[in-house]
């Protein structure tokens, strides 16, 4: 057998209805020489029944979880890994079959690059929207991110997900892992970590789905965050340091925008108190627009607010 090229690492908790399909769209692609490493963490919905068919395959590896949550059972995945390289895919997500083959196109032509990413696509169930891209031109168009943080707070939501990017172990090995401490916004976390010290080659290709609508999502119980867990990283590091950074103007920028998605995040947690206590560090003439909307829903009745939440969201200041 053709040692692995990359290892794909899929995180699972309770997905009977979509994790064949996020695995079928791996075993279809176009490069065919991985290993599959799924970290169950306990599932109790029949998930593991779903995915036996595929334990004949030599490729294929179930880990039982021994941590808990999900950026834990990413480490143990990583951990696991026999390549040089690691693919994500969330089991309620799916690949196109092109997308590994995107991977090492662009591994080939940026070999320094901390993190490899194609574009995604957002599946609303009966329509997918095209990604939403700033500051990166769009397909045919491939490249190092001039400024990730510029992109993200610009076009309000990041480049890339879990389900559309593959990271060197060597980038592990001087990032650190994902911390397991985080509830949400664990990855956010870590493509920040990555963009401070390394260059990010990215393709606006499509080679990913990504599901907004999916059964047992982490986003569907918002808890109150005080800041954005890439703020609080950013808080343990030397401030004087980080004012030498050169993309250091678009760092604030995007930390500026971050708060904003705190916000939304604590008025769905129904408290609307802290979600104006970010809002206030939110100064930028840019995000006025979004600042005023967001304050004045904060005011409203909570049921009302329940009804114009989601209309907010879908003008982009949101995780």
């Amino acid at each position: 057998m053709t040692p692995p090229r990359i290892s794909i690492i899929v995180p699972l908790y309770n997905k009977v209805n979509e994790v064949e399909r996020a695995i079928d769209s791996i075993f279809a692609q176009t490069i065919q020489d991985f290993e599959l490493i799924i970290v169950d963490g306990g599932s109790t919905d029949g998930s593991l029944d779903v995915i036996k068919k595929y334990e004949t395959d030599p490729r294929y590896h179930l880990i039982h979880q021994i941590s808990k949550g999900l950026p834990a059972g990413r480490n143990e995945g990583i951990a696991a890994a026999r390549t040089d390289i690691i693919a994500f895919l969330d089991a309620d997500d799916s690949w196109c079959p092109t997308f590994l083959e995107k991977i090492f196109h662009l591994q080939k032509k940026y070999p320094n690059a901390g993190l490899y990413a194609t574009a995604y696509a957002t599946s609303y169930g009966d329509h997918i929207r095209k990604p939403r891209l700033s500051g990166i031109p769009s397909s045919p168009w491939e490249g190092l991110i001039e400024s990730y943080f510029r992109s993200s707070a610009l076009a309000f939501i990041y480049p890339f997900a879990p389900c559309c990017v593959a990271i060197p172990k060597s980038t592990f090995e001087k990032i650190g892992l994902f911390n397991p401490n985080l509830r949400t916004g664990e990855d956010a976390e870590m493509w920040g970590r990555i963009a401070l010290r390394l260059p990010l080659a990215f393709t606006s290709s499509i080679g990913a789905v990504y599901s907004a609508v999916a059964t047992n999502k982490m986003t569907d119980n918002p808890k109150v965050l005080i800041q954005h867990p890439f703020g609080e990283y950013l808080a343990t590091q030397s401030q004087e340091e980080l004012k030498k950074h050169p993309d250091y103007e678009n760092i604030q920028l995007y930390i500026q925008k971050e708060e904003l998605a705190i916000a939304l995040n604590n008025l769905y947690a129904l408290d609307p108190k802290q979600a104006r206590v970010n809002l206030n560090r939110v100064t930028h003439s840019r995000f006025l627009k979004q600042k005023i909307g967001l304050s004045l829903i904060s005011h409203l009745p909570i049921n009302i607010q329940r009804r114009i939440l989601p209309f907010a969201a879908k003008c982009g200041a949101r995780m």
